[in-house]
């Protein structure tokens, strides 16, 4: 076993508190993280880990091992990043997480242009809806979208984007076309579940934010769907710019109630503090600012 191979494994299952959770992030099996463990502690001749059937944590002699191990391997990770960036080859595995509503489209556009220009790195995208702990879930980096709580992470700003209402010609030949916010309440919607959680859509009236409860048909959480059934004629849909750009100039979805629309969410990179910033973290951190300009 290398020594160094064994304080990763070690660190990992102090920060997630189990065999299987250090074994998911490090990408190897629950048998192989406890094999690493037993050997580092008989190398030791010490037992750094309590063990139970819920839970690891560890000693008081592997919590002093692990606070050294953390700033040992820190350091070998930065003189790791330092050598590739001045080879100019960052490499190794990436964990990013990212929301449904743009990942499954925009975001997963992204990561597959960026292995493309980086053939020496992996990665492992998550979508989900809920805020994950970077930090604790072993993610290095993560997108959102909105506003950010406050946090000790480090936020950069990679995009704008806007929410619009839209609807099929087929749609507003039946039903109509709203003229108002307030003449949704007698059309059938497709909702953003992610971004109206109550079933209400905002407007600017007047200059103030005024919400409109709405009949939804279907609340979905991903874009590409809600596009796909606005699309099809089942309702009118807050829809992500981006994914019906084409389709709005193609005239087969129209938008409508542009004199109020009052979404457009800002789209960030977050990811921890560092003494240096690793390479492949630098590296996916600026190809996301400069891939998100074009769109």
């Amino acid at each position: 076993m290398d020594t160094f191979d064994g304080m990763r494994v070690f660190a990992k299952v102090v920060e997630a508190g189990s065999f299987s959770g250090a074994a998911r992030r490090l990408g190897i099996s629950n048998a192989l993280a406890s094999k690493y463990i037993g050997q580092l502690e008989n190398r030791l001749k010490a037992r750094l880990l309590n063990r139970t059937t819920r839970k690891v944590s560890p000693t008081e002699v592997g919590r002093a091992y692990y606070d050294r191990c953390v700033d040992i391997l820190e350091r070998i990770g930065e003189l790791e990043d330092a050598v590739q960036l001045q080879m100019g080859t960052p490499r190794g595995h990436l964990r990013i997480a990212g929301p449904r509503i743009i990942g499954e489209e925009v975001l997963a556009d992204c990561v597959n242009d960026f292995l493309t220009k980086h053939d020496q790195i992996t990665v492992d995208l998550v979508l989900e809806e809920r805020l994950v702990d970077i930090v604790s879930e072993g993610f290095d980096l993560a997108v959102r979208i909105g506003k950010l709580e406050d946090s000790s992470l480090i936020a950069r700003r990679i995009a704008s984007y806007r929410y619009v209402l839209c609807a099929s010609p087929a749609y507003l030949e039946k039903a109509g076309e709203p003229t108002q916010p307030k003449d949704l309440t007698t059309h059938i919607c497709i909702i953003n579940s992610v971004i109206s959680r109550s079933n209400q859509w905002e407007f600017l009236i007047a200059g103030k934010r005024t919400s409109i409860t709405v009949k939804p048909r279907a609340r979905v959480n991903a874009a590409r769907p809600i596009r796909n059934m606005v699309a099809a004629g089942h309702g009118i849909g807050l829809c992500l710019l981006p994914i019906v750009e084409a389709d709005i100039a193609a005239g087969r979805m129209v938008r409508i109630l542009q004199d109020f629309e009052a979404y457009d969410r800002s789209v960030y990179v977050i990811y921890p503090h560092s003494r240096h910033l690793a390479a492949k973290v630098r590296a996916f951190v600026d190809h996301a600012v400069d891939w998100f300009k074009v769109l």
